[in-house]
């Protein structure tokens, strides 16, 4: 199978549109590449360079890529709605059509996705590597395909993150936006009792599927193509929502997770640019939330907020 690569050249201020903009549209799978957050990254730890790409560390701008499949017609909308993003912020983008086989895309991969541990025991491992755990360690197996999702961008670091520090098993959670799945996968291992995940793309809950299954846990994650907001106000008492978005769908489904959660629940919220957190958080204080925990790497910033 072929699909279209679009690649916009933003910056940090126009992301969180862009790739909103990617999802309404359907996009199969959207990549951030951040070079001043890789930088950042590489320069605290021990880093092989075969695992990233030189190119992406040397440029100044951000790169969001999405892709979409060979016979959607999506090129005149995404022309409008850049423009709209330009008006907006008062930044020109650049907008690059490209082809990629699902081949080149699972192989490369391979290539550049390797073993890695987030907080003290999750360790995400591709399916086609080897990795023998250590005391308490829990093995994380993900195949991304075309999703986002892959636990090396901040925003999905901070919610597994927050997975590992503040669940102690048992809960009910609710995964809104799931991607790839590798949150319910996490929040799943580290011991809750029932997941529901939700994604408005097709392609992300074929890969969630795919993934879950992979894990062996299909009797824990149920997975369901739908609105997110729509499938919060559908379940009750629940114990965590996870919400890996942008930040506009986050401050949008705060007043309903309320509603859906237990006191004492937690929303663990990531994808937020940094520009947009004030309007986060006075959404979370309006609505009786309770600020626990934040988390910031470049521009992006990652929240655990409680139900007073």
């Amino acid at each position: 199978m072929k699909w279209k690569e679009v690649s916009v050249l933003t910056h940090g201020v126009c992301v969180e549109a862009i790739t909103g903009l990617f999802h309404q549209l359907g996009s199969g799978g959207v990549i951030i590449e951040d070079p001043q957050a890789a930088r950042t990254y590489v320069n605290k730890i021990k880093w092989n360079e075969g695992t990233d790409s030189l190119d992406v560390l040397e440029h100044e701008f951000i790169v969001v890529k999405a892709y979409f499949p060979e016979d959607r017609k999506i090129i005149e909308d995404l022309k409008l709605n850049i423009e709209k993003v330009e008006k907006t912020f008062n930044y020109r983008c650049k907008m690059y059509i490209g082809e990629v086989n699902q081949k080149d895309w699972e192989d490369a991969w391979k290539k550049y996705y390797h073993t890695f541990k987030i907080g003290d025991r999750l360790i995400i491992k591709p399916s086609w590597e080897d990795y023998e755990p250590k005391e308490s360690e829990v093995i994380i197996e993900l195949d991304p395909g075309m999703a986002f999702g892959t636990g090396i961008h901040a925003s999905t670091r901070f919610c597994l993150k927050f997975i590992d520090k503040y669940m102690q098993g048992e809960e009910t959670v609710i995964d809104a936006g799931c991607g790839s799945g590798i949150l319910s996968i996490a929040a799943a291992k580290i011991g809750a009792n029932k997941i529901f995940a939700v994604d408005i793309d097709d392609v992300a809950v074929k890969v969630a599927k795919e993934n879950i299954h992979l894990n062996k846990l299909d009797h824990i994650v149920n997975v369901a193509e739908g609105d997110i907001i729509e499938a919060i106000n559908e379940q009750k008492d629940t114990d965590i929502i996870l919400a890996n978005i942008t930040a506009e769908v986050v401050s949008l489904l705060i007043p309903q997770a309320y509603r859906s959660l237990k006191p004492g629940g937690y929303i663990f919220g990531s994808g937020i640019v940094e520009g947009r957190w004030p309007g986060v958080k006075k959404q979370l204080e309006e609505n009786n939330f309770i600020i626990e925990e934040v988390l910031q790497d470049v521009d992006w910033i990652g929240v655990v907020a409680k139900k007073a």
